[in-house]
């Protein structure tokens, strides 16, 4: 008999995200017939072909409760009435869909953490289900919620609304009820292990420990996206800038200020700087940093994009000559827990990359066990850093198998 998996993920592939590639690269090597109750998200064409091609994506089924923008509410749209309505009927919809079948396991993800609030429903009344919670990032104890300095500059509005999607979408009793009654706890490094665990301090931490698991970000090594950026052969065009390119929003915690006072003495002291190399940035710049650059007067070194297509963006990416890494920067003495989802598409790369990140982060410790130097919120360290790329840049021969889905433990 076929065992069979219920998987609540909110969007799901071929939706491109950072949480519904995770889950589906979590589900599909396993021995199991999958039911997923999903939101529909945009479609991402080259996903989609690339899953049309996998052998393992015949063995799910999705079932769509509502529209991802019905269910997640937004600041634009003001659609907090409709996205309580539509997540209550996405809750009741996966509770539901395990009362209508036998399942023997019950998979769930964030964000948004209202899955882990359905599969908590289901869980109490069904004992003998094995719970599986996955976490892209932690809720409880985020620094991102408290982060006084950019909710300062909200106004009014969008204070408000601040709170009310971080109390819908990513409210600390999801995440509590997980790491209280899930079977299994699923990270995607050390660090947020540590910290999630850290933050629950009403449970016991043997017993936290022993039911979780680390998986970390990995590749589909036969999905032509991974392959071509494993192939790639780009060389620097003699007689233009070096392109240097970050991709992802930039934002809250993930602060550029030393960066960009960095770029300002570099620009002081190396006539026609952006002859020799340009940085770029393609998705959403917080105003603080773009009335910094304007202040600097960098608008020619450090180009603003809007953001690009997941595949557009992979071009860019093989395209550039060094890789920009602006993770997540916080005061705490304790394990920075987040993991900026871009930095498996770098690995993969092998190109140069400048990393800005703190010592306790998982991005220090993957990068620099493959051999990069990560550079602290230093100002000079990055303007000599900047420096020794223009002169001479390192190649990168390191071995990626490690990072295969293959190759990754399976969460059953």
């Amino acid at each position: 008999m076929t065992k069979r998996l219920l998987a609540i993920t909110g969007a799901f592939v071929p939706c491109n995200d950072t949480v519904t590639l995770i889950s589906y690269k979590h589900l599909r090597l396993l021995d199991y017939q999958i039911d997923v109750v999903a939101l529909k998200g945009k479609e991402d064409p080259k996903l989609k072909e690339m899953l049309q091609k996998d052998q393992y994506f015949n063995k799910f089924h999705v079932e769509y409760v509502a529209d991802y923008d019905q269910a997640v509410a937004t600041l634009e749209k003001k659609n907090v009435i409709s996205g309580i309505y539509h997540t209550i009927k996405y809750i009741k919809a996966a509770r539901n869909k395990f009362y209508d079948n036998e399942y023997e396991v019950v998979y769930s993800a964030s964000i948004p953490a209202f899955t882990h609030f359905a599969a908590y429903l289901i869980k109490r009344k069904n004992k003998k289900a094995m719970w599986i919670a996955s976490f892209s990032d932690p809720l409880v104890n985020s620094p991102y919620k408290k982060d006084k300095e950019t909710i300062s500059e909200y106004n009014l509005i969008t204070k408000i609304g601040f709170h009310v999607y971080i109390f819908i979408y990513m409210n600390n009793l999801y995440e509590k009820l997980a790491m209280k009654y899930a079977d299994k706890l699923i990270y995607i490094s050390d660090e947020q292990r540590d910290f999630m665990i850290a933050s629950n301090k009403q449970l016991d931490s043997s017993i936290l420990r022993s039911k979780s698991q680390v998986i970390p970000l990995n590749y589909i090594k036969d999905w032509s996206i991974y392959q071509n950026l494993i192939d790639q052969q780009s060389q620097h065009v003699t007689n233009q800038p070096l392109i240097a390119a970050h991709f992802g929003r930039i934002y809250g915690l993930r602060k550029i200020d030393s960066f960009l006072s960095a770029l300002q003495i570099l620009n002081s002291e190396i006539p026609e700087l952006q002859k020799k190399i340009i940085f770029e940035q393609f998705g959403e710049i917080i105003p603080r940093y773009q009335n910094m650059i304007k202040s600097y007067q960098l608008e020619s070194l450090f180009i603003i994009n809007s953001k690009v297509p997941y595949d557009e963006a992979l071009k860019k990416m093989k395209a550039c000559d060094i890789l920009l890494l602006f993770d997540t920067i916080t005061d705490c003495e304790e394990a920075q827990p987040y993991l900026p989802s871009k930095i498996l598409e770098y690995i993969i790369l092998r190109k140069p990359i400048l990393a800005l990140c703190q010592k306790n982060s998982p991005a220090n410790r993957l990068l620099t066990g493959l051999g990069y130097d990560c550079l602290e919120n230093d100002i000079m360290q990055i303007h000599d850093f900047i420096i020794m790329m223009l002169n001479d840049r390192p190649e990168y021969h390191y071995d990626i198998s490690g990072f295969e889905n293959e190759n990754v433990p399976k969460i059953i």
